[in-house]
């Protein structure tokens, strides 16, 4: 099977498209001081609960505030066992074990790179 490719995004391409509204958003934020928390943070939450359709959003600092978190909201904890895909990131497996529960690596499909289904049941203890 051929490897499949994926391009790397054009960062540089791309705030061309944007860079003035990108330079006068971070002016504002340096001017304030404000770099944790502040207007904009509460801006962009609202902003993408609404895009989401739900009453409210959180900005974290991290994917890996953002997993424990929502791994927290779901009470996982010590004696839980979490399906975690083998080609991750290591803030996954971290996320999960940081509440006191179990990564369980389950390999990916070949075609698509997700978790396979087929074998999530056989890793489970």
């Amino acid at each position: 099977m051929k490897p499949m490719r994926v391009p790397f995004v054009d960062l540089k391409a791309q705030l061309q498209t944007i860079r003035e509204e990108v330079m006068e958003a971070i002016r504002e934020v340096v001017e304030s001081t404000r770099f944790a928390l502040g207007p904009q943070v509460e801006e962009l939450e609202r902003r993408f609960a609404a895009f989401i359709g739900t009453q409210y959003a959180v900005g974290v600092g991290s994917g890996f505030d953002a997993l424990k978190l929502s791994l927290q909201a779901l009470g996982i904890g010590p004696g839980d066992e979490v399906i975690v895909p083998v080609n991750t990131f290591i803030a996954t497996a971290f996320a999960v074990s940081a509440l006191g529960a179990r990564p369980v690596f389950v390999d990916a499909q070949e075609d698509s790179f997700n978790i396979d289904p087929e074998k999530i049941e056989d890793a489970l203890t």
